[in-house]
C-alpha cells in the first residue's frame, strides 16, 4: 500500500557545499589549491553611474549590422543593371551596394544564378580590386543555384564575374560589417553545431504551399534567451514537391520580397543564412510553392553586447583543392584536416572562420560536415548536400578551437572538394578571465560558457554572486574597479562594481529572481577600460518546489514471491516560475533512505517506469524522492508490499 509522503528528510537541495573555514582568495596571493574551486570574497557593490559614471569597454571593430532584406541586384529585372542582359561569360557587372562606403568593410548578401546556359562559375569581389582565382557559386547549364556570399567594399561597390555561358544573376543585401564607432552593431559568438529544425522528424511536417513555419530559436541551442540579435542558420530544403524558394525573415516583420534557397522538385538544396531575430525571440520561415520540408541548423549568433568577435575579411584565398595534384577526394566516411594557417591567417588566434566550401565529382549522393577540432566530437548537422556528379557551393562559417584546425568529413562515396576563406572572427583580448558564480551558502563554479547554464538553487533570503577571479591586464590601483554587467531574467541589465580591484564577488540583490541569467566583465582604473569577458551564463531557481510522489504498482497482495517482477510508475509534480520545476528524476530504494538510492530520469510529464524484481521474502518498504531539473528535492513517499516464501 501507499502510505503518505513521510518527513523523513526535510525538502533540500542538490549540490551544496559548504564554506565554512574557506579563506578568501585576492590575486594578490598569486596562487590556487589544486582541485580546490576558490570563493571569491563578497564585497559591496556599486549601482549603476553611482559616483564617478564608468568607463565603458572600448567599441568593437569588425560589428555586424543586419539590414531589411534589399534586392539590390536582379539581371532579369534590371535591378542593379541598366537592362534586362544576363551577365555574359566572361563578363562583369559592378553594383552599387546602396550603403555609405565610409561605414562599410565587408556586405553580405544572398547571391542567386537562374537561367544558365552552360556550365560555370560566379566570383564576386570588390570593385577597384584584382579579380581572385576563387569562386562563390559553381553551377551547371540549367542550375538555379543559391549560396551566401560576404566580399570586402572598399567604395560601396562589388563585381560579380561570370565564366562560363550567360547567366542571371539575382543579389539580396542581408548586411555589413563596419569599423564605425557611430554605427550600432552586433559581435559574433559561435557555437557548437546544432539542429533546430527537422520537420522530417516525428511529429513534424512539410511546409506548404505559401505555408509559413515559425521557429523560436532565443534560448535554445546556446544562444541566450535575452540578447542575441541575428542568427546564422544553414538551412536545406529536401524532398520539395514543386520548384519554389523559402524565405527566412524575422518573426513579426512583413514577408519580404527576397529569397534565401531556390529549389527545384525532387532537389534538396543547403543555404547559409544571416536573419535577425523577432521581438520574441523567433524567425519564420516561408515556403512559396508544393510542399518541402526544411531542416535548420545553427552555428553561431550576433549579440548587441560587447564580448563576440569582431571580422575581418581577406582575400580571398585558396585553402584547398582536392582536384590538384598531390591531393585526394575525401573518401566515404572519412575526414580532411586544414589548419587555419593555410588560409593565410599565421598565428592569428581566431574564434570562426568564413569559408566557401564546394563539393565536386562525387560519386554518390550524401552530405559534408564542416566542425572544428581534433576530429572528435563531430556534431549531427551538415553543411552541403550534394547529389552524384554534382557541383554544390555553400557559404560555411566554422569555429576555430586552441588546435587551430577545422575538418571536413563526407558521409558516402568519395568527393573532391574546393575550400576558400573571405574572412575570419577574433575575439577581445585583455579582458577579464575566470569568471564564476554561486550562493553564499556554495563554492563559486566556473560559469558556464554558452546558455543557458548550471542551476543555482536559491532559498529565500540567500544571495547570488557573480566575479571575476582575473580584472586583466590594468596595473593594480586604488581606483582599479571589477564590473559585471548583469543581465536578470526580466532583462534588466546593471552594471555592478567592486570596491576594489582583487576580483571580488559582487552579491545580486535579493529576493532573486528565477530563470536565465548572464553577465559579462570588464575592469577600469577610470581613465581606460579593458574588452569586455566572454559571457557566463547561470540559471537561478528561488521558488520551485516539488510535490508529493504518487507510487503506483500491479503487485497483488498473497501473490507476491522473491523472483516475481513488479511494475512501478512514479509520478510528481512541482511548481514554480522557471523551467527549472520540470521534474528530473526520480530516487528510490528498498530499505531504509540514507543507504543509497538508484535513479531513474523521468519523462517530459514528470513521470517514470521501473520493474523491480522482488529480492527476498518478508516486507519490503520502497522509498522514493522526486528531484528537479535545477536540484529541489522534495520528501520521501512510502509504499509497503509483503513477499512471500516460495
Amino acid at each position: 500500500m501507499v502510505r503518505a509522503a513521510a518527513p523523513l528528510t526535510m525538502p533540500r537541495r542538490l549540490g551544496r557545499l559548504s564554506l565554512a573555514g574557506a579563506a578568501a582568495l585576492t590575486l594578490a596571493t598569486g596562487a590556487l589549491a589544486t582541485g580546490v574551486t576558490p570563493a571569491l570574497a563578497a564585497a559591496p557593490h556599486v549601482a549603476p553611474h553611482a559616483g564617478d559614471a564608468p568607463v565603458p569597454p572600448p567599441a568593437q571593430t569588425g560589428k555586424f549590422v543586419p539590414t531589411t532584406p534589399t534586392r539590390i541586384l536582379d539581371t532579369r529585372q534590371a535591378i542593379g543593371v541598366p537592362g534586362r542582359v544576363p551577365v555574359a561569360n566572361r563578363g562583369a557587372i559592378k553594383v552599387n551596394t546602396g550603403l555609405t562606403a565610409a561605414n562599410v568593410r565587408a556586405v553580405v548578401m544572398n547571391v542567386t544564378v537562374t537561367d544558365t546556359t552552360g556550365g560555370g562559375f560566379l566570383t564576386v569581389y570588390p570593385d577597384g580590386a584584382t579579380r581572385p582565382t576563387t569562386s562563390n557559386l559553381n553551377f551547371t547549364a540549367g542550375q538555379t543555384v543559391p549560396n551566401l556570399v560576404t566580399v570586402p567594399v572598399t567604395n560601396g561597390y562589388v563585381d560579380f564575374y561570370n565564366f562560363g555561358g550567360n547567366t542571371d544573376v539575382v543579389a539580396d543585401l542581408a548586411g555589413y560589417y563596419t569599423d564605425s564607432p557611430a554605427v550600432p552593431g552586433s559581435s559574433y559568438m559561435p557555437l557548437t553545431p546544432g539542429r533546430v529544425l527537422d520537420t522530417r522528424n516525428p511529429g513534424g511536417r512539410p511546409v506548404g504551399t505559401r505555408g509559413t513555419l515559425n521557429l523560436k530559436l532565443a534560448g535554445t541551442a546556446g544562444i541566450p534567451p535575452r540578447g542575441a540579435t541575428a542568427v546564422v542558420l544553414n538551412v536545406t530544403a529536401t524532398r520539395p514537391t514543386a520548384g519554389g524558394f523559402l524565405t527566412v525573415y524575422p518573426h513579426g516583420t512583413s514577408l519580404p520580397t527576397t529569397s534565401n534557397l531556390n529549389f527545384t522538385a525532387g532537389q534538396t538544396v543547403p543555404n547559409l543564412v544571416t536573419v535577425p531575430l523577432g521581438a520574441d525571440g523567433s524567425v519564420d520561415i516561408y515556403n512559396f510553392a508544393g510542399s518541402t520540408d526544411v531542416v535548420a541548423d545553427v552555428f553561431g549568433y550576433y549579440t548587441s553586447a560587447p564580448y563576440g568577435a569582431g571580422f575581418t575579411p581577406t582575400g580571398p584565398t585558396r585553402m584547398i583543392d582536392t582536384r590538384e595534384k598531390g591531393n585526394s577526394p575525401i573518401g566515404q566516411d572519412s575526414t580532411l584536416q586544414l589548419p587555419v594557417a593555410r588560409g593565410g591567417l599565421g598565428t592569428t588566434k581566431v574564434s570562426a572562420v568564413v569559408l566557401n566550401v564546394t563539393a565536386v565529382n562525387a560519386t554518390a549522393g550524401g552530405y559534408l560536415t564542416v566542425f572544428p577540432g581534433n576530429g572528435t566530437n563531430r556534431p549531427t548537422t551538415s553543411n552541403l548536400n550534394f547529389g552524384p556528379r554534382q557541383v554544390v557551393p555553400n557559404q560555411v562559417v566554422v569555429p576555430v578551437d586552441d588546435s587551430g584546425l577545422i575538418n571536413i568529413y563526407n558521409r558516402f562515396g568519395s568527393t573532391d572538394v574546393v575550400v576558400d576563406i573571405f574572412g575570419y572572427f577574433t575575439d577581445p583580448v585583455g579582458t577579464p578571465g575566470a569568471l564564476q558564480n554561486g550562493t553564499d551558502s556554495s563554492l563559486l563554479f566556473p560559469c558556464g560558457p554558452t546558455a543557458p547554464g548550471r542551476w543555482e538553487t536559491v532559498v529565500d533570503g540567500q544571495a547570488v554572486s557573480v566575479g571575476a577571479l582575473d580584472p586583466g591586464p590594468l596595473p593594480y590601483s586604488s581606483d582599479l574597479r571589477v564590473h559585471a554587467v548583469v543581465t536578470d531574467p526580466s532583462g534588466l541589465t546593471t552594471d555592478y562594481a567592486t570596491e576594489n580591484g582583487h576580483g571580488m564577488a559582487i552579491p545580486l540583490p535579493k529576493p532573486v529572481l528565477s530563470g536565465a541569467y548572464s553577465f559579462y566583465a570588464y575592469a577600469t582604473d577610470g581613465k581606460v577600460s579593458t574588452p569586455a569577458s566572454k559571457p557566463c551564463y547561470f540559471q537561478a531557481d528561488g521558488d520551485s518546489r516539488v510535490g508529493a510522489v504518487n507510487i503506483t504498482s500491479d503487485a497483488v497482495p498473497g501473490q507476491i514471491y522473491p523472483g516475481t517482477m513488479l511494475n512501478f510508475t512514479f509520478s510528481a509534480v512541482s511548481t514554480g516560475s522557471s523551467n527549472g520545476r520540470q521534474i528530473a528524476d526520480f530516487c528510490y530504494v528498498d530499505g531504509q533512505p540514507g543507504s543509497g538510492c538508484t535513479h531513474i530520469a523521468a519523462d517530459k510529464d514528470g513521470k517514470a517506469h521501473l520493474q523491480l524484481p522482488v529480492g527476498r521474502w518478508g516486507s519490503h518498504t520502497l522509498f522514493v524522492q522526486a528531484s528537479t531539473v535545477s536540484g529541489w528535492v522534495g520528501q520521501y513517499a512510502e509504499y509497503d508490499f509483503y513477499a512471500r516464501s516460495n
